[in-house]
């Protein structure tokens, strides 16, 4: 165990962010893959004793990744529809010593993101009710704050880009196509995951 725990601190140490094997997983509950992580806390740092705004955990990765980034000032409020993703998103902040620091608010959103003002939020889940949580979200962003959006769908990602265009003209695109190597004996294999949209819109 000791040894396995050294090697998830050299692969942490040298991504920046925990290798997606770290997380605890449950069936059908979705999950941030590293290369979309990395991105995404590109965008955010720094993020050192800010209050961050989630919607949408899956199993946490991201939730754990904006905890270890806010610091020990900072705290999380991630507000999660399925309670399996709760639960998930919860062993995942405990393993990494971070419960204390992310209050999970199990609930629908927009309806249950509580009031308060945020440093940063990230929207990894959304639903039909897109625009009503980008709005809703974007009210609570501090000055200089940044939204951050997920998407898988070009459906998604017009709509977000519309609603963003509606709130602030300080708006950003990315489209990340990641894959990812392994080694198979001698060679490496290289594995592509599914593009996804990356969509950000800053509070001036």
């Amino acid at each position: 165990m000791a040894g396995e725990t050294g090697h998830i601190t050299a692969m942490m140490d040298r991504l920046g962010i925990l290798p997606d094997e770290w997380f605890e997983r449950a069936e059908n509950v979705p999950m941030t893959k590293a290369p979309v992580r990395a991105a995404v806390m590109s965008l955010f740092r720094p993020l050192d004793g800010v209050n961050i705004l989630e919607i949408g955990s899956g199993t946490g990765a991201m939730t754990v990744e904006l905890a270890r980034s806010a610091g020990a000032d900072g705290r999380v409020v991630s507000v999660e529809v399925s309670n399996l993703s709760a639960r998930t998103t919860a062993i995942n902040a405990e393993r990494a010593g971070l419960r204390e620091m992310v209050t999970i608010i199990e609930g629908r959103a927009p309806e249950d993101i509580p009031d308060g003002e945020y440093g940063a939020v990230f929207v990894g889940g959304h639903g039909p009710e897109l625009a009503a949580i980008m709005n809703r979200c974007f009210k609570l962003i501090g000055r200089r704050g940044r939204m951050v959006l997920t998407s898988v769908t070009p459906r998604t990602t017009s709509a977000a880009l519309e609603c963003f265009e509606g709130l602030t003209g300080e708006i950003g695109f990315w489209r990340i196509h990641s894959s990812s190597g392994r080694r198979a004996g001698s060679d490496w294999l290289v594995t592509g995951g599914n593009p996804v949209d990356i969509i950000w819109g800053d509070k001036t």
